[in-house]
């Protein structure tokens, strides 16, 4: 009869929307999964929050609030309501969206980017089945490269990419590009095309240029196309694709062909199939100064690669005008002999300075924090 009881509250539980997990039944494996990952001296990572199939992350500061996207039909919301660097409350806000993969906080609005639509939710959201106000309901409704990236500007709009829904091939309408807009949905504008698939880009602290992330094609070897860190200094530039992949790779079925205009080069080329993901730029105190101002990089792995690829965090330094000036691994061990163990998605930096990465293969959100 006690453990007849017991299954009925863990279903009334997840029925809510909320868990509060202790981590007890599964320690010893998390511990297992954290003894593999290597930082460098100082830099400790631990379990926030056990979450399957976590995606982007979007900061709520006012409350501490973490909300995560996904690319099932389940949106979250992760709190640490103890102050102990561990989420005690994760809580499905809603579990019937169209792959909510973007998420972004503006204001006292929560924004969700879903395949064919952003829409946006009131602070706090207060149940599990909040209303949903749409705001753009055009995006184009295919599958392929459709999870959405969003975030918030430091303009107070609101970015989201679109990628193109094919390997190699011309994009159509607002495919292959990254838009902006603003809180109600206004003033559409392009800010990049010649965009494959980006899933991550953030805004420099001090210069406010935007960098953005874009994964390279498929099927043309292990070594080329290489992956793309690139940069925006002005609205409207044409990024490459499908002409180029990197600096100067022809692509499949574009090596005789000349794009109509110019074409901004990525500044820093990532190894082909590292499948770099979501960026964000450090801006807090926790870690050592030398960090202000620097990225960092989620690099999901490759899955058609010979020999694999990627599964760690890559370091982007910054001079002090703005520029990335080069590239280091960060962490690593998630990928061992062949043998994967986790795959980071997304970076966030929470209030203290510490950072969250996302990881939906090993099913957690990962803190990491520097020094005791």
């Amino acid at each position: 009869m006690v453990q007849r009881w017991n299954m009925i509250v863990v279903c009334l539980v997840f029925s809510f929307g909320v868990f509060l997990f202790s981590g007890v039944a599964s320690a010893s494996d998390k511990q297992q999964l954290l003894d593999r990952i290597n930082l460098p001296p100082g830099f400790r990572i631990s379990v926030f929050a056990k979450l399957i199939k976590p995606r982007s992350l979007a900061l709520h500061k006012a409350s501490g609030t973490v909300f995560v996207g996904s690319r099932g039909s389940a949106l979250h919301a992760l709190r640490d309501t103890t102050k102990d660097g561990t989420a005690d409350q994760v809580i499905a806000i809603s579990r019937y969206l169209n792959v909510p993969n973007g998420v972004a906080v503006l204001g006292d609005r929560l924004y969700v980017a879903e395949i064919d639509q952003i829409s946006w939710t009131a602070l706090p959201v207060t149940d599990n089945k909040p209303s949903f106000v749409q705001i753009k309901t055009d995006l184009p409704p295919k599958r392929h490269h459709g999870w959405r990236y969003l975030k918030t500007g430091l303009d107070n709009n609101l970015y989201v990419t679109i990628g193109a829904p094919y390997n190699i091939g011309m994009p159509q309408g607002m495919e292959g590009s990254i838009l902006v807009l603003d809180g109600d949905g206004r003033n559409v504008r392009t800010v990049a095309s010649g965009v494959r698939n980006s899933v991550g880009l953030d805004f420099h602290p001090t210069t406010g240029d935007m960098f953005f992330t874009d994964n390279g094609a498929d099927n043309m070897g292990d070594d080329i196309p290489p992956d793309e860190l690139n940069h925006v200094t002005k609205i409207g530039q044409h990024f490459g694709y499908p002409w180029f992949g990197g600096k100067d790779t022809k692509l499949s079925g574009y090596e005789d062909k000349t794009p109509p205009g110019p074409v901004v080069a990525p500044v820093i080329n990532f190894q082909a199939h590292t499948a770099s993901l979501g960026i964000t730029f450090y801006k807090g105190s926790q870690f050592p100064p030398d960090y202000k101002n620097d990225a960092f990089v989620a690099q999901h792995g490759s899955w058609n690669r010979t020999s694999p690829v990627g599964y760690r965090i890559v370091r982007i330094r910054f001079d002090a005008n703005g520029n990335a000036v080069s590239k280091e691994v960060f962490a690593d061990g998630w990928l061992n002999d062949g043998e994967v163990i986790g795959r980071p998605v997304d970076i966030a930096e929470l209030v203290d300075g510490s950072l969250l990465v996302s990881d939906d293969y090993a099913n957690v959100v990962y803190r990491i924090s520097y020094g005791k």
